[in-house]
């Protein structure tokens, strides 16, 4: 009896915990295979990029507050940590990426501000045009 018992609550447990799903997301802006995507809770947004299959590879980490497109460049504003009190700018060069690239040939920051804005006026970024107030 004790093991049924042991049998029944480790169906009904595997079954409520496969229903409900351990984890949560969402998806907040896309352009191509880019997202802004959430796991867990909605202040969790990174940067990722769609590998396919539901699999997510990463370009910016949370807290991605701001993303902006165009066909060359991604552009991102990151709270580092979720604090509100820093801004890190990141640019991920759309021609140069793909699932297997190595991150450091297509991605540039953390930069400052006044880095962003020189680098915004060099290579004529795109405007943010996707801001997460509550996050912001």
């Amino acid at each position: 009896m004790m093991k049924l018992s042991k049998i029944l609550v480790a169906f009904l447990l595997s079954t409520l915990i496969g229903g409900c799903g351990l984890f949560d997301s969402g998806i907040e802006w896309r352009s191509g295979p880019y997202a802004l995507l959430w796991i867990d809770t909605s202040d969790n947004v990174s940067l990722s990029y769609d590998a396919g299959s539901g699999a997510w590879v990463g370009r910016v980490e949370p807290q991605v507050f701001a993303v902006g497109s165009n066909d060359q460049f991604i552009v991102a504003k990151q709270h580092p940590i979720g604090n509100k009190k820093r801004v890190h700018y990141f640019v991920v060069l759309r021609g140069k990426d793909s699932i297997a690239a190595d991150l450091k040939k297509v991605l540039i920051g953390p930069l400052t501000a006044d880095e962003f804005d020189r680098k915004s006026k060099e290579l004529n970024l795109p405007k943010f045009t996707k801001v997460l107030e509550s996050l912001e």
